[in-house]
This record gives structure tokens, C-alpha cells and sequence, in this order.
């Protein structure tokens, strides 16, 4: 079945429970858990499954990455000044403005142009979505005024959470059963991160919140 190319349907805030620097780390752990378990550098040797699982995870970090990336934009934006980069461990930030333009109502912006000695049909275009809402109310096709062609492109059609959570438990109980130095800190973390997420998604009532 043909698709209508655009960006994919993403949960809705009331979708997703966790905070997006929580869903971060939890599918950056399978990602890294998955480069660990495949040979990434010769892709076309991987048997779909793996590509499919690849995908997926990629296109779940990348998601949650941008998503937090913007939540630490905002934190940062108060923070800064302009013209004064401020420098972390792995790089340095800097505050900037770009300038938005949007038009004025129609029938002003086309005086202001007449009065400047500017015709009017110069500057008057096609509005695709009136050109939508006249084909809903015609017998024209879209071939009749648009210019169409397909292109095949891969989407991710659904997430597997029950198996991801498998995963990420399957995760914890290696580590549990290895006791080196780098083991015990990462399963540290995991249990950390497991409890913050317990205390953001369950539900307290205010007597158990006073006490």
C-alpha cells in the first residue's frame, strides 16, 4: 500500500510516560547492546531481522535524542548571552537569534506593493491548500494539477515495548552476574534510572507524598 511521504506519527505527550532523557538512556542501552551483537561495518552480510532491529532502535534514539536536545536548549537559552560561548567537556555553545518573517494580511501587503508601483500579479502564487479544498469540490484529479510520482522509503511501523523491556531485564541480569568494576557501576546506573522512572509513572496519593 502506498504511503503519504511525510513524518512519522510519533506518541503524544499523554502516549509517553517517561521523560525524554530517561528514553534516551534506556534505548541508547539496547542500541549499544545491539552494535555489540552485530557486525555493523558490513551491513549488507546482516540477516534482516537484524537490520529491522537496527532501524528501529536508531530511529527511536534519534527521535528521543532531539527531543531532549530541545528540552536542554531551553534550560540553556536561560543561561547564556549573546557573543559568549560557554565551553563543556565535549564542546562549547554559543546564544544566537535569526531573524522570522511572517506576512502581513494579504490585502495590506498588496496595497503596500501597489503604492510602491508593484503589480499585484507579480506576486500572487498558487496556495497549495486552496488548491486541496477546490479539488475536494471538483471532478479534477490530482494528476490535473500537481505533479505526481512515488518514491519507496522505509518507515517504522511499530515498537515492541514487552520485548525491549526483555532486552533491558536480560541487560541487568548479565551484569548481575558479573562482578568487575565497570559492571557493577553500569548495573548501578540501571537500577537508578529504573527507580527514577518507578517514582515519575506511579501513582502517590497526597498522603503518602506528605509522609
Amino acid at each position: 500500500m502506498t504511503q503519504v511521504v511525510g513524518a512519522e506519527q510519533e506518541p503524544t505527550d499523554q502516549e509517553r510516560t517517561e521523560p525524554d532523557g530517561l528514553d534516551v538512556y534506556s534505548d541508547a542501552l539496547l542500541l549499544i547492546d545491539a552494535l555489540e551483537r552485530h557486525d555493523v561495518t558490513d551491513l549488507p552480510e546482516l540477516e534482516t531481522n537484524a537490520l529491522v532491529n537496527l532501524y528501529t532502535l536508531l530511529s527511536d534514539v534519534q527521535r528521543d535524542a532531539n527531543d531532549f536536545r530541545q528540552e536542554v536548549a531551553d534550560v540553556l537559552l536561560a543561561r547564556l548571552h549573546h557573543d559568549r560561548p560557554v565551553s563543556g567537556q565535549y564542546g562549547s555553545v554559543q546564544r544566537t537569534s535569526r531573524r522570522n518573517r511572517s506576512l502581513k494580511d494579504d490585502e495590506q501587503v498588496l496595497e503596500r506593493l501597489e503604492n510602491a508601483g508593484i503589480d499585484r500579479e507579480r506576486v500572487l502564487s498558487v496556495d497549495r491548500s486552496k488548491v486541496d479544498e477546490a479539488l475536494e469540490v471538483t471532478t479534477l484529479s490530482d494528476s490535473d494539477v500537481y505533479e505526481v510520482g512515488e518514491s519507496e522509503y522505509v518507515r517504522k511501523a511499530e515498537v515492541d515495548e514487552d520485548v525491549k523491556e526483555s532486552r533491558l531485564q536480560g541487560l541487568k541480569d548479565r551484569l548481575a552476574a558479573s562482578e568487575d568494576d565497570e559492571a557493577n557501576q553500569l548495573r548501578a546506573e540501571i537500577e537508578e534510572l529504573e527507580q527514577r522512572i518507578d517514582d515519575l509513572t506511579s501513582f502517590r496519593t497526597g498522603t503518602e507524598m506528605q509522609g
